[in-house]
């Protein structure tokens, strides 16, 4: 194992979205555990693909698609396999699976490279055309003159405004929606595909304790316990957490050793989930940005963090 061998990692995110996080991390550091912080609630129901299908097929004629984040997509696959299993009178079950392939045949704007794998996994097959764009923007702020030069080029070439639909979650920022609004290239409708909301801070105070427990027993004394933080919403679960754990006297922060206790540092995939965690009360010194929100920056930074 090269990199600091005594050292750990906690990633505070879903099991299934932090495998290539694990990976990476676990060839530098002596142990890696994921800890869920938020619970998502889809809303996405056939009779709403029905509609969105419909609308494309014979009113709108939707020119793009966006994705923000791997919930979103996971609302609309789920939802999109149900429509096409009910029995339908108004669609034969085989023009239902055509109209579906041609509508995931548009288009596709994404966040990022994991919500791009999302949507080859969960919405795409070998069977559908796929255009896929924006894997390589880690914000939305970097994908939304992408989506606008595309809106331009669509409405010099069909002489009026396209139409873009944006499967988001109901905590979503306003940087896409007021960037397109603000450009005047495109008209966007908004489709709330999921909720999110923290869990039960003692739920996560407990899993946290027993991951800190599993890290001890198999791999000894550790120097350095870094707490990785993906999301504002999550960062006001985990702050409580840690807190609680600090009054036991089972962690404290880097700058404030204590006999006995864990020591750790809170790493935030991006600044606004790092100027959450300052405003929740954690010390700016003690908060490492990853340069990109992918498993690669945030090795990166807790790497480059320990030499500096």
């Amino acid at each position: 194992m090269a990199g600091d061998e005594r050292s750990a990692v906690i990633l505070f995110r879903d099991q299934d979205r932090g495998d290539s996080y694990s990976k990476l991390l676990q060839e530098s550091h002596a142990a890696v555990e994921t800890i869920p912080v938020l619970d998502h609630r889809y809303l996405l129901a056939a009779a709403d693909i029905a509609d969105i299908i419909h609308r494309h097929s014979h009113d709108t004629n939707y020119s793009a698609i966006i994705f923000t984040s791997q919930n979103a997509v996971k609302a609309l696959a789920g939802a999109a396999a149900e429509w096409q299993s009910q029995p339908d009178t108004s669609m034969e079950q085989a023009d239902r699976a055509a109209e579906w392939r041609r509508f995931l045949a548009l288009p596709i704007f994404v966040v990022g490279k994991a919500t791009a794998a999302a949507c080859s996994a969960h919405l795409l097959d070998h069977s559908a055309a796929s255009d896929i764009r924006g894997d390589q923007c880690g914000q939305a702020a970097v994908l939304l003159p992408e989506i606008i030069r595309f809106c331009r080029q669509q409405r010099q070439r069909l002489a009026n405004k396209p139409q873009l639909l944006f499967f988001c979650g109901d905590q979503r920022r306003d940087t896409l929606p007021g960037g397109i609004a603000g450009s005047h290239e495109a008209d966007l409708r908004q489709i709330i595909s999921y909720t999110t909301a923290g869990r039960q801070v003692r739920a996560v105070t407990d899993e946290l304790a027993d991951a800190m427990g599993r890290i001890v027993t198999r791999s000894g004394r550790i120097s350095l316990v870094w707490m990785v933080v993906f999301s504002p919403s999550g960062a006001r679960v985990i702050v409580p957490a840690l807190r609680a754990l600090e009054r036991k006297g089972l962690v404290c922060p880097e700058r404030i050793q204590s006999s006995g206790a864990a020591v750790y540092r809170l790493a935030a995939i991006g600044k606004t989930t790092a100027s959450e965690l300052v405003t929740l009360g954690i010390d700016g010194r003690q908060v490492t940005q990853a340069s990109e929100p992918s498993e690669h920056g945030v090795s990166a930074a807790l790497q480059l963090a320990r030499y500096h």
